[in-house]
């Protein structure tokens, strides 16, 4: 602006101009361009420049039609922006949508196949023990016999007769009616203990008379060996006999007296009063 403003130089004085001496050829004018001063000496020539560059400014304003169009370009951009946002939005609340009703119906599914398997869980406990009860109810003349030395030569059924004779005493009875006799159907054990001896009696009064008469007795020696008599039980009876060995192991240590009960069940009276625990 101070190119544009600057200092108007001194008009000369024409009614003495012939009279002044004509400058050197060495001075300077005092209108000569300097760095950063116009080319014209007057202001209207001033003026006239700074009016062309203000009209190239103005020309290179953007006018009320300019700013409309580049405000709808800018809607139109956003508008488009905003409807594939929403687009996109749909498409997830669509896909969550879909995601919630399939995890609804895998949680019922869920549920269902939970409630499924607890009731086939029941049906094949039931039908084990009715499996546990048949094999029991086959077993039931039998004698399992713990601890008669065990030899290469020997006759299971003389000696089992040998010790049913010694435990019922007078009487005994000349034919036990032994069916079948015979070691327990494994590998003899590497500690030296006899595998134990099975017996199948004919008839079930003389199996419990010999059961009763080993129960009052309150050792039994046989062959210089301790012997013991058991009823012969299903593996699935013991092995729940031997889920509940540490509670019989206290009703004895206790002198609780207590008993197996049918469905499998372990029944011990405290006073007069009967409780029942079952091993599942």
């Amino acid at each position: 602006m101070d190119d544009y403003f600057s200092t108007p130089q001194p008009l000369a004085d024409t009614r003495g101009s012939e009279k002044m001496a004509p400058a050197s050829p060495g001075t300077s004018s005092r209108t000569g361009s300097t760095p950063g001063s116009l080319t014209c000496g007057s202001p209207r020539d001033a003026l006239t420049q700074l009016s062309a560059d203000l009209a190239a400014v103005a020309a290179n304003m953007l006018t009320r039609g300019d700013k409309a169009d580049l405000i709808a370009e800018l809607r139109t951009a956003i508008r488009e922006e905003i409807t594939a946002v929403r687009q996109d939005l749909t498409v997830l609340e669509q896909r969550v949508d879909a995601l919630e009703v399939h995890q609804l119906q895998a949680t019922q599914h869920q549920q269902a196949t939970e409630l499924a398997a607890t009731r086939q869980g029941n049906i094949i406990l039931d039908l084990r023990r009715q499996v546990e009860d048949l094999d029991n109810r086959g077993r039931c003349s039998n004698i399992r016999v713990r601890g008669v030395p065990e030899s290469d030569d020997e006759t299971p059924r003389e000696l089992l007769e040998g010790l049913f004779t010694q435990i019922l005493g007078d009487e005994a009875s000349p034919d036990f009616g032994l069916e079948r006799a015979h070691r327990a159907l494994r590998a003899p054990c590497r500690d030296g203990q006899p595998r134990d001896l099975i017996c199948c009696l004919q008839f079930f009064q003389l199996k419990e008379a010999l059961m009763r008469a080993a129960r009052t007795q309150r050792s039994i020696r046989y062959m210089d060996s301790q012997i013991a008599l058991y009823q012969d039980l299903s593996t699935l009876t013991l092995d729940a006999r031997r889920a509940l060995k540490p509670i019989t192991s206290v009703l004895r240590e206790k002198r609780i007296p207590y008993k197996w009960g049918h469905p499998f069940s372990l029944q011990a009276r405290v006073g007069n009063q009967w409780h029942t625990e079952v091993a599942e």
